[in-house]
């Protein structure tokens, strides 16, 4: 009797609850109640998902505040011209500096972005989209799936949630963020144009979300959001050759790899040495397979797990350590998710006959950890940059060019002639030749007046130049953070 009353309780529980859901649903998302119940189809796992759809507005609202630019730099090296990071700015200050786009996963200050993005960088740095920014350091990067995870120190963070890109349809609309060509915070959207496609021929073992939303350079590491405003895809690559076929990282995939790149800096993926392929109806008719399921081995690499543990060409491995495999793919997944020097089980078919072999996988070889490349510092340019006394042998030297004749009276101010490509002032707008006239407000007529204004600063305190820009002698602001670089 208890046990009916309880069953009868939990019963009424659920039907109440769904009541509600659909009562909360009605009133909120009408379209999709009403076809729910007159499609003949029963609730599914996408319920959920459909009666917390947003609009467009809503979605970009919210996600907004947790997207952020990535700004990375790069000291020049003798006959450097081009820059790895994305896009490619103009050089200035011998620096090449790129910015892409990312988006916090935790409110500690953990930020997601695409490992091109930061690749070789000397200095990176993060804007909110308040504006704030912050020095950025590389908690890990895995070449694999080009995914970096980045850490500031930043308080009042708001992060995105990642969803899960299984339940992901071909044609859900999706919603990107990014800072395409340099256009901050600029929103596409788009659908799903396909899941699970192979775009790198050495890297099989990864699936990608298609998508035509418009990404462009800049782009990268920016979100992908589905109607609900979670994360499904991390955007990451472009077909320049055609228009509307962008890739990105599946979001089940994102969690794994910034698990391990939260925990360990990198990610270590299985490898067994071997080449496998789908059953065709020749090779099934050909070598005599009969209706066997599995994959087929095409080639051994000399000394590798795979040669060690004995399989052959000619092979077929039914099962991956207890499960089945049917498909090439699906076999790449299961060794890449497996840790290196675990030792496996493959069930394989050889010549009608079942055999069980113990491989114990290798690391990939393309699954090595990068860092943040160092840096040397320069001695002494606390603020950046190095300044001379604008003598008149200077002033003759760019042409005769003199300061407005208001400036002249106060002085003839004092020369930019160096500036550390990694220090605070290289982002600025500040270049090797411009002439100071105040610092902090206080006029500037030869060196001692500028040594004596700077050595009051502190790391972190903040320097207003105003200078004067030859050739064409304007007067304009520039603000600087002292101490902040690197």
């Amino acid at each position: 009797m208890n046990r009916l009353i309880y069953a009868a309780f939990v019963s009424a529980l659920m039907v109440g609850t769904m009541s509600m859901a659909l009562v909360a649903g009605a009133f909120y998302r009408p379209q999709v109640v009403h076809q729910m119940l007159f499609s003949g189809q029963l609730p599914g796992r996408h319920l959920m998902y459909n009666l917390t759809r947003k609009s467009n507005v809503e979605i970009v609202k919210q996600a907004s505040q947790s997207v952020v630019i990535v700004i990375a730099t790069r000291a020049v090296r003798a006959q450097q011209t081009s820059a790895t990071t994305d896009p490619v700015a103009p050089q200035e200050n011998n620096v090449l500096r790129g910015t892409g786009t990312g988006f916090i996963i935790d409110p500690e200050g953990y930020i997601v972005t695409n490992e091109h993005v930061i690749k070789e960088a000397d200095r990176i740095r993060v804007k909110l989209a308040d504006g704030r920014e912050y020095k950025a350091i590389i908690k890990g990067v895995d070449l694999g799936t080009d995914l970096a995870l980045l850490k500031i120190e930043a308080e009042g963070l708001s992060a995105l949630q990642l969803g899960d890109s299984k339940v992901v349809q071909v044609g859900d609309p999706v919603i990107a963020i990014g800072n395409p060509l340099e256009y901050e915070y600029s929103v596409t959207a788009g659908i799903v144009s396909a899941k699970e496609r192979k775009i790198y021929n050495d890297k099989p073992y990864l699936d990608f979300i298609q998508t035509d939303a418009a990404i462009n350079r800049g782009n990268s590491g920016g979100p992908l959001l589905n109607q609900s405003g979670e994360v499904i895809a991390v955007n990451t690559v472009i077909r320049v050759d055609g228009r509307g076929i962008s890739f990105a990282v599946p979001s089940n995939l994102v969690k794994q790899v910034i698990g391990q790149l939260r925990a360990y800096g990198f990610v270590a993926r299985g490898f067994l040495g071997l080449t496998p392929a789908n059953i065709s109806a020749e090779y099934r008719e050909g070598l005599g397979l009969g209706d066997v399921q599995g994959v087929l081995v095409t080639e051994v690499s000399q000394d590798k797990p795979a040669d060690r543990a004995g399989i052959k060409t000619y092979d077929v491995i039914t099962y991956f350590d207890g499960r089945r495999v049917t498909r090439a793919d699906e076999f790449f997944g299961y060794v890449a998710s497996t840790p290196p020097l675990q030792k496996v089980e493959l069930v394989i078919m050889r010549s009608g006959q079942q055999l069980k072999l113990q491989a114990t996988l290798a690391p990939r070889d393309d699954d090595r950890p990068v860092g943040l490349r160092p840096s040397v510092p320069k001695s002494g340019l606390l603020i950046g940059f190095s300044v001379r006394e604008n003598t008149e042998t200077l002033r003759e030297s760019r042409g005769g060019q003199h300061l407005p004749q208001k400036e002249e009276e106060a002085g003839g101010g004092v020369v930019v002639s160096e500036i550390d490509p990694l220090g605070p002032a290289a982002d600025s707008a500040l270049s090797v030749g411009m002439v100071i006239v105040e610092a902090n407000r206080h006029p500037i007529r030869k060196l001692e007046d500028f040594n004596k204004v700077t050595s009051q600063l502190n790391n972190g305190s903040a320097l207003v130049l105003r200078l004067n820009a030859p050739p064409l002698n304007d007067l304009r602001l520039i603000a600087i953070r002292v101490g902040e670089s690197r």
